[in-house]
């Protein structure tokens, strides 16, 4: 199984039993403030996509993050390949508890570092509100520039957000 270490966390593909760790941020409105979906009603809503994800794609790279300290899991930390575009963009979640911590920064800078080296990543995009000032210093703390403004509204179309994309290219 595809595992990413890094000082303080581990990392592993993301698997259907997943789910019930899961439901420490997916049911949590504060985290989804920002994110395009909403918060789960139930631990058992992720079951509707999560076994419909391959664990051993190529191009959607989703990981269970855990800190090594105690075992819990911290979030899920992602890099997906827009083939069309060639650019992997990345995404990261992590429960409320554990905002602040540099787990974020850790874990993404480790996930993108393994992209290059095991499927030949070279261009990164990360986007956030830009009213979301912790995901911007996590994108900058990756060494990520400011590229464009944009928008973005979530799914339900219950809000819309100005925002701010974040690239960067290795090699």
């Amino acid at each position: 199984m595809e595992m990413i270490e890094t000082e303080r966390l581990m990392m592993r593909r993301l698997m259907p039993e997943d789910y019930k760790a899961m439901a420490a941020w997916d049911m949590d409105e504060r985290v989804y403030k920002y994110l395009l979906g909403s918060a789960c009603k139930t631990p058992e809503e992720p079951l509707a996509w999560l076994p419909k994800k391959d664990p051993a794609s190529k191009v959607n790279i989703l990981m269970l993050v855990s800190a090594k300290d105690d075992g819990h899991a911290v979030g899920i930390y992602a890099v997906n390949h827009d083939l069309e575009r060639d650019v992997w963009t990345i995404s990261y979640v992590n429960r409320y508890d554990d905002w602040g911590k540099g787990y974020s920064a850790e874990g993404m800078k480790a996930l993108m570092e393994h992209a290059v080296k095991e499927y030949g990543a070279r261009s990164f995009e990360g986007e956030c509100a830009r009213e979301n000032i912790g995901s911007r210093r996590v994108m900058e703390k990756l060494g990520m520039k400011y590229d464009h403004s944009s928008s973005y509204t979530k799914n339900d179309g219950s809000a819309t957000f100005e925002s701010d994309v974040f690239t960067l290219t290795i090699g």
